[in-house]
């Protein structure tokens, strides 16, 4: 576990150093999954002008917030708690797999693309 935590946190420092950071909140829009059966949902609200998301692990949602990219990170706002905070991320070219680093810690959730919205 401890080696994918370095190799995910490695390519993370690889791609965010590489490559000029031009993402909008529209890349992260659909539906990913994280290699440990966390599903996650971005959709655009129109009314509201943001980015929700929702995470869920075993059909019950673990968190809900609102996201919004700036300068590389995901600002992210939640709406479960009071909690709010910056994460780093990577996508890969194709764009179908993010590294997201989870907030106050060391370790990342990787996803891929299960559906675009």
């Amino acid at each position: 576990m401890n080696k994918i935590i370095i190799l995910l946190v490695s390519f993370l420092a690889i791609v965010s150093t590489s490559a000029k950071d031009t993402s909008t909140v529209n890349s992260f829009l659909g539906k990913w999954k994280s290699f440990e059966g966390e599903l996650i949902s971005i959709e655009y609200n129109n009314k509201s002008n943001e980015a929700s998301f929702s995470r869920s692990f075993n059909n019950e949602i673990v968190s809900e917030g609102i996201i919004i990219v700036e300068n590389g990170f995901l600002a992210v706002t939640r709406k479960d708690t009071l909690l709010s905070y910056k994460l780093k991320y990577a996508f890969s070219p194709d764009g179908e797999t993010l590294v997201v680093m989870k907030p106050n810690s060391r370790q990342a959730w990787l996803l891929y693309r299960t559906s675009y919205y």
